[in-house]
């Protein structure tokens, strides 16, 4: 074979393999011209997120649903709260946000919750066919328990270890204040009971427990009170129609909402010592369910109702929910008797009928709960 020929099929040869190694070069290691068939990749989506709610208003809500019986929670710095609707519990921030639900079982006709001092328990109240009907449930335990026939008022002692409450008798038709443990063991008569409806409030760092007729302007009402353990009786005041009583917190004084005379239309704040006496009437109009006790046991947040109507009996219809105010919020001296506004008339923005006042640990935000949508609202301090 000639040399010409010899350099032409050595040169076919490494032609042929030039053109081996392009096509597999191509076939592994380029995008094919052809992408009509190829399943192309999405390109990552950043997930949605919800801006946090933000309120420069100085009333905001907080809640998205009615609520009952907020708290703060132990460790201070997120709230509690029982859903109105369904009985469910859920937490939230003070700002509304990162809410989270705590219990999902459905609690169909939940009408109040009772919270224990430490917080792992409650009594839950359930009305049904105008019935009342109690039950214990620890957190800790995850233990429910009925509470006995025939006991429709009760609150915790403040230890939170016990419950007092009162027992009616059907057989005698009388009725009594008892404590027991929260369970309903161990009980023991404190005292006879002359009136039906009562209200009860351990009287804060001592050993007795208070109680009075719930306020109603057509009755006088009684406070009383006696030792945690079992003895006398003792009238502390009365001689007021309607009257109603929240204790500061070191139970050295209590305000005193009441109404003006027998089915009266007016209401006042006054405010009396640990004994009942001192009686000093604050020139406040308003009701102690608007109000809220600083630590320093002697200020006081105090909403006061507007739009009241005329010809009404304070506090029956008000009670009774026949009317819902528009109130104005105030820190009153029950020292001093000096009151000024927490938040100006004008920025007022909307109508509010304040009850179940409370503080967060520092005092900076006051909450409440508005009766006319039952949600939870805060007043940033």
């Amino acid at each position: 074979m000639s040399i010409n020929k010899k350099i032409f099929f050595t040169s076919l040869a490494f032609f042929c393999v030039a053109l081996l190694f392009f096509g597999i070069y191509n076939l592994a290691f380029r995008n094919p011209i052809n992408t009509t068939s190829v399943e192309k990749k999405a390109p990552d989506v950043p997930p949605v997120v919800v801006p946090p709610k933000v309120s420069a208003d100085p009333i905001t809500v907080i809640s998205d649903e009615a609520v009952i019986s907020p708290i703060l929670n132990n460790s201070l710095s997120a709230i509690d709260y029982y859903a109105k609707n369904n009985g469910e519990v859920y937490q939230i921030d003070f700002n509304g946000n990162n809410k989270k639900i705590l219990s999902n079982k459905e609690l169909i006709g939940l009408s109040d919750v009772y919270w224990s001092p430490d917080k792992t328990k409650v009594i839950t109240k359930f009305i049904s066919t105008g019935k009342i009907k109690l039950y214990y449930y620890d957190y800790t335990k995850q233990r429910n328990l009925p509470l006995g026939d025939n006991i429709d008022q009760v609150t915790w002692q403040n230890t939170g270890n016990r419950i007092f409450y009162r027992y009616y008798d059907p057989a005698t038709k009388k009725s009594a204040l008892d404590i027991s443990d929260p369970d309903g063991t161990n009980w023991i008569k404190l005292a006879d009971l002359d009136f039906p409806n009562i209200s009860i409030a351990q009287i804060p760092k001592s050993s007795l427990v208070s109680f009075w007729n719930k306020p109603d302007a057509l009755f006088e009402t009684n406070l009383s009170s006696v030792p945690v353990i079992g003895g006398e009786k003792k009238s502390l005041l009365n001689g007021f129609f309607g009257a109603d009583y929240l204790w500061n917190e070191d139970g050295t004084a209590a305000l005193v909402s009441h109404s003006d005379a027998k089915a009266g239309t007016k209401i006042q704040l006054a405010i009396i010592n640990s004994n009942g006496g001192e009686f000093r009437n604050l020139n406040f109009p308003t009701l102690t369910s608007k109000c809220a006790w600083l630590k320093d046991n002697k200020m006081a947040y105090c909403a006061m109702p507007g739009k009241i109507p005329a010809n009404i009996i304070m506090p029956n219809d008000y009670d009774q929910e026949k009317f819902h105010t528009a109130d104005t919020f105030w820190k009153i001296d029950t020292v001093t008797g000096e009151k000024n506004r927490i938040i100006d008339l004008e920025k007022i923005n909307g109508e509010y009928d304040a009850t179940k006042l409370f503080l967060n640990a520092d005092e900076s935000i006051l909450f409440f709960v508005n009766r006319t949508d039952g949600k939870l609202y805060r007043i940033t301090l």
